[in-house]
């Protein structure tokens, strides 16, 4: 038999849904080559909810559903038609398989579900009495604590014309509303508030989360075959509080430090089931940021290294800020809070630039998985260091005995230079800025930059000098300027860092923005000897622009490498 899965119609992320089943059953250790429908073109499935397939692993599906932020449910089809009167004819040649399931008495509930078209509480009813003939004999129906879920779906063509193209029966393996997530075994799942949401509504089990809609969703009892609406509204008065699903939990609204350009909650554990991220792999984000993304990868236990230019984010300095609808035991504003929030493992990070790597190429790739939000706008500027040493003359400076080298630690020759990327070229003007820790006034109000009291002596041969006699304050970056340094260079150069770092198979998932019209383009970049472009959806943002959601495998190195 076959089973149905029931995808969430998400606004944003839809084109997504196929990219991350497929990865979800790999990681559950199912091959989908198996699986033909997969071999399809992705077109195929846009815009659908229901999709048919020949998988019977019962718990496989429950593994996935359990991390799964695009998957509803799977209904195993007992029968489908195009009519109901198909349907029922094919179910009562098929008692055996209500025996088999609802034996010693088992509870059971009714889960119905429309897509297309909006179907109101009498309707439901009317639908799902098309069955008492078969159902009689199971009379102990449970609202609350169901052992088994009877499952009614019906697809319609669209929304205009109300034509019945499918309705499916069987018996539900697994649905969101009835499964809690391996990941509150991480912490506590009394830290999830419950749903207050007027529009969703649940009659589930009080092991189980949901997020239903109450206009297409209904769990209605048929042990009262004369049922009325009244009678299964009074029925929702006895059942548990319905809870939020297991996500929310770490929205960024609840983060008690939040970033300027922090991936969405939804997209950042989306781009983690693409990348395959399961338990004590390592995960490198070379645009950390405020480390959305690694927030998200240390809730599936992995162990998460990140890198950025602008020690501002890392630190807090003057773009994080406190979230105001969260209590604060102290305000810290680094990217560690959120970590110590959600109690995660906490991640290395480490201050370096993307266009001159650090990471050590000469030893066996160690990183199991890329995911990354590379800088993009105004908001999100791309960074570069440059040498500019001329620009010092007048600055304090630390010199050697024979004027060769500079010291690490103090004030250094090399200087960081800020660039500013927004998805194309920039002007070649370069623009100084020599106050970009400073506030408004040109004051710098944070102790860790400001140093009143240093005071470098001689130490190994080594020399300090001043141009008086007086200590100043010091700055971690003492001159900056703007640079043209384009999102796509920052692209290139993270293809350059996951080809050297990453493992055979290893993945890389990123977000890359574009132009509607020059798209092609755009994926023409994504070419790369080192890596098979395993998929790139899609995410609208106005008429002429978007982004991709990219994920690419790293190919297999040659033995003798």
């Amino acid at each position: 038999m076959s089973y149905l899965i029931w995808f969430s119609r998400h606004k944003k992320y839809d084109e997504c849904k196929i990219a991350e089943l497929k990865s979800l059953l790999q990681i559950y250790g199912y091959n989908e080559e198996n699986e033909p429908l997969f071999n399809e073109n992705k077109s195929k499935f846009k815009g659908e909810v229901y999709i048919k397939v020949d998988i019977a692993e019962e718990q496989l599906w429950k593994n996935i559903l359990s991390r799964s932020i695009l998957i509803k449910g799977v209904l195993h089809i007992w029968s489908e038609g195009c009519s109901y009167d198909e349907l029922l004819n094919d179910l009562t040649n098929k008692k055996h398989l209500f025996e088999k399931n609802l034996y010693n008495n088992k509870k059971w509930c009714f889960y119905f579900n429309s897509f297309r078209r909006i179907i109101n509480q009498e309707e439901k009813v009317k639908k799902m009495n098309y069955f008492k003939s078969i159902l009689d004999n199971f009379p102990n129906v449970d609202l609350i604590n169901p052992d088994i879920q009877l499952g009614l779906i019906e697809d319609y063509n669209d929304c205009n014309s109300g034509t019945l193209k499918k309705v499916y029966f069987g018996k539900f393996i697994a649905t969101r509303k009835y499964n809690y997530s391996l990941n509150y075994n991480k912490g506590d799942v009394n830290n999830v508030s419950s749903n207050t949401d007027g529009n969703n509504s649940s009659t589930g089990g009080s092991n189980g989360s949901s997020n239903c809609n109450s206009k297409d969703d209904a769990n209605i009892s048929v042990k009262n075959f004369s049922s009325t609406s009244k009678d299964a509204s009074n029925s929702n008065n006895t059942t548990v509080r319905p809870r939020m699903v297991w996500w929310v939990h770490y929205a960024l609204n609840r983060r008690p430090v939040l970033g300027p350009t922090t991936t969405d909650n939804e997209l950042a554990f989306i781009m983690c089931n693409i990348a395959k991220i399961k338990k004590g792999d390592i995960v490198l984000d070379p645009f950390v940021g405020s480390g959305g993304l690694l927030v998200t990868s240390s809730t599936f236990n992995a162990i998460c290294i990140g890198n950025d230019i602008d020690i501002r984010l890392l630190k807090g300095y003057k773009l994080a800020y406190l979230n105001p609808h969260v209590q604060h035991k102290k305000k810290n504003k680094s990217i560690f809070e959120n970590f110590h929030h959600y109690n995660l493992n906490l991640p290395d990070i480490l201050v370096s630039d993307n266009s001159k790597p650090i990471w050590n190429t000469f030893h066996k790739a160690w990183v199991d998985a890329i995911v990354s939000d590379p800088p993009y706008g105004v908001r999100a500027p791309v960074r570069i260091c440059m040498n500019t040493s001329g620009r010092m003359e007048n600055k304090r400076k630390v010199v050697s005995s024979d004027n060769s080298n500079s010291v690490n630690g103090c004030i250094r020759s090399d200087v960081d230079i800020a660039a500013k990327g927004t998805g194309k070229d920039i002007d070649d003007g370069v623009n100084d800025d020599t106050n970009a820790y400073a506030d408004d006034d040109g004051n710098n109000n944070d102790e860790s930059l400001n140093n009143d009291n240093i005071k470098c002596t001689q130490k190994n041969g080594l020399t300090s000098m001043y141009d008086t006699g007086e200590p100043k304050k010091v700055k971690n970056i003492m001159n900056t300027k703007m640079v043209s340094y384009s999102c796509k260079s920052a692209v290139k150069d993270l293809l350059n860092i996951a080809s050297s770092t990453l493992v055979d198979d290893g993945m890389l998932v990123f977000l890359l923005p574009v132009q509607k019209n020059t798209i092609e383009e755009d994926i023409a970049l994504l070419k790369h000897d080192d890596f098979y472009l395993m998929s790139y959806d899609f995410q609208t943002f106005t008429n002429y622009s978007g982004r991709l959601i990219v994920s690419m495998r790293r190919k297999c190195r040659n033995s003798s490498n």
